[in-house]
């Protein structure tokens, strides 16, 4: 009843942690889609602050050409002075001075920083300080205003204010250098602003708004995020172009740049468009941001699940230990039981049989052989049995190492058979021996060797009922480089719900037991350890009234 009921109990904790396992699961994959819809809406809102920052980045950049613009070269220009170092983001930089009644001046910077005159390049047909006659987004125009009145204070106000006068009849047009913004200003400030790692996550472009063929940086991509830069003003006071003939305004490609209190504002002269002149595209590589987020959820759900499993097979392998620890037990159990009844008989035998020699109840020469006969059987039983557990608790130790010796296969079959010859006679049993002409030599334990084939046909000799028939047979097999040794007996044979245990250490067949044939179910286990030890195995083939074959497959 106390087995019956661990066993009970055992299965009851499993089945309950097993339910614990699934219903965690079943959480783990709700809340993988949750965890993975934030992750992702926390990773767009990331995308977004970063994109901001990189416009606020790249206007600060165009904010301190264009102070420089409308200060440093202003004033070189009015000194005549030459312009040293100007910023590395302008590539070819202009002034055009446009009176309504005087004479026009376009000038360009040469490479010792001096203005000189000069023709209009390819990418302006017509001298305007308007962006309309610039045919190149990547731009600055700087208009240059002047301070018509001195400081004043208005009443009540704390600050003071300037009354500023500027037109459209003088201006810097400044052409953006490509290469530095594409090599050096861009990614320097998508490191920046996304962090040192997002080259290896994502992948950038920026490409005009106007001209979306037309790329400062990257290559053609599928966006997750677009960033329009920089930043556009709309309510700054800057006159519009004079309409064309028809009375519409022209449609453009760009945006004035103009400088006021330390920021850079700008406003579109397209009327299509009053966002921005440029756009960050931002994509995540090799697959689209949601794609790739899912394709994570699934990688962390697949790893919790193998998680689960490995909890879930820990607790089969518990189960499965248990039940196996208390089906050693039992046969722990029976093994003690068996052997102290193997024991009793030869050791009951040997007293009673010393104690009529003692009492001189034996008389004559005949009688006094076949008591000592009788006490010899017994004693060699009796020490086979102890032999048997000393080579069991020595193989499964693992302290005795098999040896490595060549061994004459032949010499140890027939050195066996002949020493239970007396025995096979006296038991009426027929003996065949059939064995390979050829038996190439093995390495191994002769000693482990000799312990499996005696154990062996001890089996046979124990097991072979009424039929009194054995055969031993060795064969060499070139095909899979082993010899095959085989004991085959015509006895009861063994029923196949045991066969699958028959060589368990304390195993022994229930119509063994039930026929009361001696041993102590630990020949067949030293077999196989044997086979195993000279990496091999032992094999059963057996139909229950027709006998047994085992059969050791020794490689060579």
């Amino acid at each position: 009843m106390g087995r019956s009921f661990s066993s009970r109990s055992l299965l009851a904790v499993s089945a309950v942690l097993a339910l614990l396992l699934v219903g965690l699961a079943v959480l783990q994959y709700r809340w993988s889609a949750r965890v993975s819809a934030a992750d992702a809406q926390r990773e767009r809102e990331h995308l977004n602050s970063s994109g901001q920052l990189f416009a606020s980045e790249f206007n600060t950049a165009v904010s301190q050409a264009v102070r420089y613009l409308q200060n440093e070269a202003n004033t070189a220009l009015r000194a005549g002075t030459p312009l040293s170092s100007p910023p590395k983001l302008i590539e070819e930089l202009y002034y055009l001075n446009l009176p309504e009644k005087k004479q026009q001046e376009f000038l360009k910077l040469n490479s010792e920083g001096v203005f000189v005159p000069a023709s209009l390049p390819a990418w302006m047909p017509t001298a305007q300080c308007s962006l309309n006659s610039v045919d190149e987004p990547a731009t600055i125009l700087a208009p240059i205003f002047d301070i018509v009145s001195a400081d004043r204070r208005l009443p009540g106000e704390t600050h003071i204010s300037k009354t500023i006068k500027w037109g459209m009849d003088r201006c810097f047009i400044a052409r953006l250098d490509r290469r530095y913004l594409s090599n050096i200003l861009i990614p320097g400030l998508i490191q920046k602003s996304f962090g040192s790692t997002a080259f290896s996550e994502y992948d950038f472009a920026v490409v005009s708004l106007d001209r979306p063929d037309q790329r400062l940086y990257g290559a053609a991509l599928h966006p997750d995020l677009r960033t329009t830069f920089p930043p556009m003003e709309s309510g700054l006071p800057i006159p519009p172009p004079p309409a064309q003939s028809t009375g519409a305004l022209p449609r453009q490609r760009t945006a004035i740049f103009i400088q006021r209190e330390n920021l850079v504002f700008s406003r579109s002269l397209n009327p299509l468009r009053g966002t921005g002149l440029w756009e960050l595209q931002v994509a995540h590589k090799g697959m689209p941001m949601e794609a790739a987020f899912e394709r994570r959820r699934w990688q962390d759900l697949l790893l919790s699940l193998g998680v689960d499993l490995l909890l879930f097979s820990a607790v089969a392998f518990l189960v499965l230990a248990a039940r196996r620890m208390q089906w050693l037990a039992d046969q722990k159990m029976r093994f003690v039981a068996g052997v102290s009844h193997e024991l009793r008989t030869p050791v009951s035998a040997i007293a009673m049989l010393s104690r009529n020699q003692a009492d001189g109840l034996v008389a004559g020469p005949d009688k006094v052989k076949q008591y000592g006969e009788l006490i010899h059987q017994q004693s060699r039983r009796l020490n086979e049995m102890v032999e048997q557990t000393l080579q069991l608790a020595g193989i499964h130790s693992g302290l005795r190492r098999p040896a490595k010796d060549e061994i004459d296969l032949r010499s140890l079959i027939e050195d066996s058979i002949g020493a239970r010859r007396e025995e096979l006679s006296r038991g009426g049993f027929e003996v065949e021996v059939d064995l390979a002409p050829e038996l190439p030599p093995i390495v191994g334990d002769s000693k482990l060797l000799r312990t499996a084939f005696d154990n062996l046909l001890d089996n046979a000799l124990k097991h072979a009922g009424e039929g009194r028939w054995i055969r031993v047979t060795a064969v060499h097999d070139t095909l899979e480089k082993e010899i095959r040794l085989s004991v085959e007996d015509r006895g009861a044979g063994i029923d196949p719900t045991d066969q699958a245990e028959i060589f368990e250490p304390f195993s022994r067949g229930r119509a063994a037991v039930e026929a009361q044939i001696p041993g102590s179910g630990l020949g067949l286990s030293l077999v196989r350890s044997a086979a195993e030890a000279h990496r091999g195995s032992v094999t059963l083939v057996s139909r229950p009234g027709r006998g047994s074959t085992f059969t050791l497959h020794l490689p060579l």
